[in-house]
């Protein structure tokens, strides 16, 4: 191989967040949010530390089609295309594989994606233009491929070699995050990436990876391992601060499978951008058990303005068979020392999984009132190949089909115990209008709109989302 040019893609496949843990569709989010590649944007910046020129195509923000593509491809004339993939979307992303192969025949096919972790040799069985998949850590992988002469060398990868199809060992997941170039912003079109409610550009910054809980549904820990990896603080606030300085982008989303596990880590963070003077503003997730007054003010102090929470289920019995760690009582008071705070909450449930039923979703639709959080999501429980809820749903014959693609979080792929799939995609549109028809939250979430133009966006965002909820 002599690989001179890359081209990396999110592809015109509908617009996803994918994060390969977090991969879910744009429409229907509460609220909506597209979040820039920045797997690709890490991959290009050790591709250019070897000497290979990168573009990357964000095509389905840019709102561009499959004929886009093919253009980009004739012109750009890439030795190697590497393909952003989700379970939900990955028939329709192997089209890349043969627009780009009949274009170019010699061109190298590289995809990655969570849904490689279990599947690779099958999906290069079935898709014969795909040349490589990377199970994991692709930012480190990716570069060792375009330099690599023999792809036997290689921990991570599955691959073809003439008729067979070879997977190489598990690569040991990278210890020293710091290690890690900063993901090249010069490649995105950074104006596409916006906060929700204010409409100005957004930054993701990777902070950490792993988690030690081990929740059935989430593929954090088949993704990233079960120890928490984190970046030193000052090495992050290096990357806040030329985002501030370089691209002029003053808000964040601190991604992290679980941001505020480490307390004195947090703190050191918010010290450092504080120290700076960095006048930014920036979200997070969070565990419900993780949290104090303390470093909520820490937090505050250093521009956070909105804390996400899994709370999953309104259901303790639920919450414990689903392996989630926390308790009802230590939701509420996670919500409430928020409150305190003038922290916003971002709550985020779900419902679908296989001991639910018509009791326990409207116990947890009452939670959800209760709670009385600033921003709600509502998922239908997805279970994903590498899950411990795939096994669950497979060995019980809850699954719809073999075949987990074409579902996703807001399109229900599995049964329970006592509801159909089309029963549990009908309580989520009921719980949303349970949640987000109320008078009193309405109005409170006009009232606490940051600016006139804030509360306009989220006007027409409930006028905008209110049909699909009502009619379909």
């Amino acid at each position: 191989m002599n690989i001179k040019k890359a081209l990396l893609i999110n592809p015109p496949s509908g617009l996803y967040i994918r994060e390969d843990r977090c991969q879910l569709p744009v429409k229907g989010l509460s609220p909506t949010v597209v979040r820039p590649p920045m797997d690709l944007a890490y991959i290009a910046s050790g591709l250019k530390e070897a000497g290979i020129e990168c573009k990357i195509k964000d095509y389905p923000a840019e709102r561009e089609n499959w004929q886009r593509f093919r253009r980009d491809i004739e012109k750009f004339r890439p030795d190697m295309l590497v393909i952003s993939v989700t379970t939900p979307t990955l028939k329709v992303d192997m089209k890349a594989c043969d627009i780009a192969k009949r274009i170019n025949p010699q061109i190298l096919v590289a995809a990655k994606g969570a849904h490689f972790i279990v599947n690779s040799a099958k999906i290069l069985e079935e898709f014969s233009e795909l040349d490589i998949v990377v199970r994991r850590e692709p930012e480190r992988v990716i570069p060792e491929i375009a330099a690599e002469k023999n792809l036997k060398n290689i921990l991570g990868i599955t691959y073809r070699d003439n008729d067979k199809i070879i997977t190489n060992p598990d690569r040991p997941y990278t210890q020293d995050l710091n290690v890690i170039p900063f993901p090249d912003r010069d490649l995105l079109r950074n104006e596409l990436y916006i906060r929700p409610d204010t409409g100005e550009m957004q930054a993701t910054i990777q902070t950490s990876a792993g988690c030690p809980v081990g929740c059935i549904f989430c593929l954090a820990q088949p993704v990233s391992g079960n120890k928490i990896r984190s970046r030193d603080p000052k090495n992050i606030v290096d990357e806040i601060e030329e985002c501030v300085n370089k691209y002029k982008i003053r808000n964040f989303f601190f991604r992290a499978d679980t941001f505020t596990w480490n307390k004195n880590w947090v703190i050191r963070i918010c010290e450092e951008i504080l120290k700076r003077k960095l006048n930014i503003e920036w979200v997070a997730n969070s565990r419900a058990d993780t949290l104090d007054e303390e470093l909520l003010l820490y937090m505050k102090r250093s521009g956070c303005w909105l804390v996400s929470l899994g709370i999953e289920s309104g259901n303790q019995d639920i919450l414990d068979k689903i392996n989630k760690g926390i308790t009802l009582e230590q939701c509420r008071k996670a919500v409430r020392l928020c409150k305190s705070s003038k922290i916003k909450t971002f709550l985020f449930f779900i419902i679908g999984f296989p001991w639910d039923d018509d009791k326990t979703i409207e116990q947890t639709i009452n939670f959800a009132k209760e709670l009385n959080g600033d921003y709600y999501e509502v998922h239908t429980a997805v279970p994903f190949p590498g899950t411990e809820l795939y096994e669950i749903a497979k060995e019980n014959n809850l699954l719809m089909d073999s075949d987990i693609i074409r579902h996703d979080h807001f399109k229900a792929g599995m049964n329970t115990f006592s509801l159909s799939y089309k029963e549990i995609n009908k309580f989520r549109k009921h719980f949303l209008l349970k949640i987000y028809l109320r008078p009193e939250y309405i109005i409170k979430t006009l009232l606490q709109s940051k600016s006139a133009k804030a509360a306009f966006k989220h006007f027409c965002y409930g006028v905008k989302r209110l049909p699909d909820l009502l009619f379909h």
